[in-house]
């Protein structure tokens, strides 16, 4: 063995990494370990069938290569899920692209199918990008998906000017008869660019009409898919539970609430509508009437403002006209209200003032000088029954041209399978607000019973207008001499003179 010299210089030591050099070295690492995540989480989202996650009618749906399609649905029947992979599946195979998926409400699109695309990212790792603010998603290839509503003019009007290879429209069954117009008029031009479809789903409802219907009818140009929650692998106990159902609600296997809602089926059942008679009117005939004004308040769902009309001379209520509008801050409510005070000289404004409702309410009051009466909501569902009463005997009624979206809302308007409340896929804002209203109306105070007053602006009229004043100017100022001396002095804090 060679041996070292000891005169020889001993080698020098190799130098220590320095604490830059170590952490060089561990962001290197990280950086090599987020890489390859990245890269395998790339290849297993290329290698994701996505029709490995579906059942063989959701598939069957998912591979249909027609244009416009029909998925025709029970409650549970996993519609939501497989829509939101017809979504994803689209929107991976076109990069860059915009895909729409549709509800009655942004609330409801929100609550319902918000939740399953992020089950989705998080079971399959597909690097979707949550905006919750816009509900939407973006995918590692650029392309966006995004969840909105379509029960006003204004979010209808948002859907026009892009492209898209794909639009799904959720809970088709809830959607009024602007459906076939939003179809034709911006969905179908949409589709164009990319030769794309449009896919209507829904659950049938009592009324069995309206293009949801029309198109899921066997004999449409659109292509109609069919299933129920008993297709659905995911709930291995549903006969059981829909035997246990019917048994509590004392269903037969004829039952139109349950061949709707669990077989899927469209049957017409007057007795779940809530307003099975709805007397409509060309125009507010000539009389001498009160003016009511009911706003159900909301920011992201609607406000809803419907105007009625009552005379004592006749005990007849109209809906003069109605109409809502989304997004409304707490001072455009107060203009629009106040410019329909200037118009109609409301008796009454009436208005869910709890909640959110508290600021629009305090708005209208302190700085517009506008007296807002708090709705009424307890035992609601009396009330429903007592205001379909009178629509059903001629009442009340409504004049047809200017409340086309409220007649949509009060043809659609289901009970729940209790029959206490309104069904909560159904959208239900002017129907609110046209029971605020009626129920601040007093068509049913007739002439016998009250004092024959003058016709609104006739001289008798005025007349009582000016002695009502004058009244009032009296009483106060009896009220004002009626004070002491010692009413106008301070109070003594209790510190002498």
């Amino acid at each position: 063995m060679k041996k070292r010299s000891l005169s020889a210089p001993s080698p020098a030591p190799s130098p220590s990494p320095t604490v830059e050099q170590s952490g060089s070295s561990m962001d290197q690492r990280r950086a090599r370990r987020i890489l390859a995540e990245a890269s395998e989480r790339a290849r297993r989202r290329a290698s994701l069938d996505f029709r490995k996650l579906l059942f063989p009618q959701q598939m069957k749906l998912l591979d249909d290569p027609s244009k416009t399609k029909v998925a025709l649905c029970s409650r549970r029947a996993g519609k939501s899920f497989a829509l939101s992979v017809l979504a994803l599946d689209t929107a991976f195979s076109f990069e860059g692209s915009m895909i729409p998926v549709i509800s009655i409400t942004r609330q409801q699109a929100k609550r319902i199918v918000w939740p399953v695309f992020q089950e989705l990212d998080r079971t399959n790792e597909l690097g979707l990008r949550f905006n919750a603010s816009e509900l939407s998603c973006t995918l590692p290839n650029g392309s966006q998906i995004f969840l909105t509503g379509a029960s006003t003019e204004e979010e209808i009007q948002r859907l026009r000017g892009p492209k898209y290879p794909l639009v799904v429209v959720d809970e088709a069954q809830a959607f009024k008869s602007y459906l076939a117009e939003l179809v034709s008029d911006v969905l179908e031009p949409a589709v164009l660019d990319y030769d794309g479809s449009i896919v209507l789903a829904g659950t049938p409802n009592a009324i069995c009409r309206g293009f949801f219907y029309d198109a899921s009818q066997p004999e449409s140009a659109w292509s109609v898919h069919h299933w129920t929650l008993l297709d659905n692998p995911h709930i291995p106990k549903a006969e059981q539970w829909l035997k246990d159902r019917c048994r509590r609600y004392g269903w037969t296997e004829s039952n139109p609430t349950y061949l709707r809602e669990y077989k899927g089926q469209w049957i017409r059942d007057s007795s779940s509508l809530i307003y099975p008679t709805i007397p409509v009117i060309e125009e507010l005939p000539d009389d001498d009437w009160e003016y009511v004004l009911g706003l159900d308040l909301g920011y992201i769902d609607s406000t809803a403002f419907v105007i009625c009309a009552y005379s004592t001379a006749t005990g007849r209520l109209v809906v003069v006209e109605s109409f809502k509008k989304t997004k409304l801050l707490p001072a455009d409510v107060a203009q629009i209200v106040s410019d329909l005070n200037s118009q109609f000289r409301f008796e009454s404004i009436v208005a869910d003032a709890g909640g959110l409702g508290k600021a629009y309410a305090a708005e209208m009051s302190e700085r517009w000088g506008l007296r807002i009466k708090n709705a009424e909501k307890r035992e609601k569902r009396a009330y429903i029954e007592l205001l379909s009463g009178d629509m059903t005997t001629g009442v009340a009624s409504i004049v047809e041209a200017y409340n086309g979206p409220l007649l949509d809302e009060l043809h659609a308007l289901q009970w729940d399978d209790h029959r206490l409340a309104p069904h909560e896929r159904c959208e239900d804002h002017l129907a609110d607000a046209y029971l605020y209203a009626w129920r601040w109306c007093h068509q049913y105070w007739r002439d016998e019973i009250l004092p024959e007053r003058p016709r609104r602006g006739s001289p008798e009229y005025w007349k009582q207008q000016e002695d009502a004043l004058e009244e009032e100017q009296e009483r106060l100022l009896e009220k004002e001499l009626d004070r002491t001396w010692w009413d106008d002095l301070e109070v003594s804090d209790g510190s002498g003179w």
